[in-house]
Formats: structure tokens, sequence, C-alpha cells
């Protein structure tokens, strides 16, 4: 029992491992947390600070979700207790001890967390997201990669460990999504719906790939 609480509490501290405000701090001196959309995800280090800190901190980002299931599986831990070293990691990721319970999104840990349960599916999930951002905007390709995962879990006879995997990590996703959560109200229901498909307060309903196409038309 207490061997289970370690390695989840491990996973959680090796989640809030803030790569995204190390890198930002030490190649610009700027802190994420104080810049775009105000998280320390890779994606908010690409496009505020470099695009090669933030691909960094991404890489890193799925290394640390990885290592946390690679190790409890290595260690020789129950189906359960890899799943909620998964969770874990994701949750400190996203509310790190070590920036005062702020973080990111969680998208690139909970990447590496799956890769670790099933490489199939994490590789498959993959092109929904890829897609997703091309043609209409990254949010609504993280959504549809989450519901591929979970759809393959079932076809590759993984409920019990990746597809709950899924299921559990939906709650701090979504729960970021909505953040900073002082901001809304039941009342406010306009900006949860936003929140939660576009993770944005402004829904964004023109596609991407319309902006490409008349880019390239132009020239």
């Amino acid at each position: 029992m207490i061997s289970n609480l370690i390695i989840i509490l491990i996973s959680y501290t090796l989640g809030s491992i803030p790569f995204g405000f190390i890198i930002s701090r030490l190649f610009s001196g700027k802190n994420i947390l104080e810049v775009g959309w105000r998280k320390s995800s890779g994606s908010n280090v690409f496009k505020n600070i470099g695009k090669w800190q933030g691909v960094l901190t991404g890489i890193l980002d799925i290394g640390k979700g990885f290592l946390a299931v690679w190790l409890s599986q290595k260690l020789g831990f129950s189906v359960p207790i890899q799943v909620f070293c998964g969770v874990a990691v994701v949750v400190g990721h996203n509310w790190s001890c070590f920036l005062n319970f702020s973080g990111g999104r969680g998208i690139a840990t909970f990447g590496g967390a799956l890769f670790a349960f099933s490489s199939n599916i994490f590789w498959i999930s993959l092109i929904p997201i890829i897609i997703g951002a091309f043609v209409w905007n990254a949010s609504i390709g993280t959504i549809l990669s989450l519901i591929t995962a979970m759809i393959l879990s079932f076809y590759f006879n993984q409920v019990e460990s990746t597809g709950l995997f899924v299921f559990l990590s939906l709650v701090p996703i979504f729960i970021k999504r909505l953040s900073p959560l002082k901001e809304i109200s039941l009342s406010k229901k306009e900006i949860i719906k936003n929140r939660l498909i576009f993770d944005d307060d402004i829904p964004r309903w023109d596609l991407r790939i319309k902006k490409i196409i008349s880019k390239l038309t132009k020239k």
C-alpha cells in the first residue's frame, strides 16, 4: 500500500518538473506563466519564446509522461497503479508543485504516458490531432484524438489499462481547459462551452485550411 502511494507521488513529482518554465527562463529570461496564454505548455513556449525551445519542451514533457508509466511497469506494479501513475503525471504537469500549482495543458505529457501503455494507440491517435490542427485547430484535433484513443482501447482489448487511463485523464485535461476557474460560473455557459471545445473564450469556427489556401493563392 505504501509503495503504491510512493510510486504515484513520484509520478506526480515527475510531472511537476516545469520544463517549459525552466527553458523559457534559461533562453529568454521570460516567465512563461506571464506570456501568451499563461501556461507552461510546449505550444505556448513554441509560439511566444522560440520554435526550438517549444519543440524541446514538448519532447521533455512527452518524456516525463512516458517515464512515469514505464517506471511503474518495470517495477512490477499492478495495472491499476500504472493507470494512476499515468494520471498523476498529467496532474503534476497541469498543477505543478514547483509553480504554485500552475502548469500546462497536459497533452504532451498525456501522450508520453499513452505511448508507454500502447505505442499503436499513440501513433494512430496522432492522426486526428495532426489533421485537426491543419484543417481546423489543435483544440478540436485534441478532442478527436482523445475519442480515437478511447475507441481504440476497445478495439485492442486494452480497456482496463489504456482505456481507463484515457478516461481518467479527461478530468485534468478538461479542467485545465476551463482554467482559470475563478473567471467562470454556471451563468457563463458560453465561456464554459468555448473553453471546453476551443480551449479559448472565443469560438474558433473558421477553418485554418482556408487561411492556408488563401495565403498560397495570393502568392
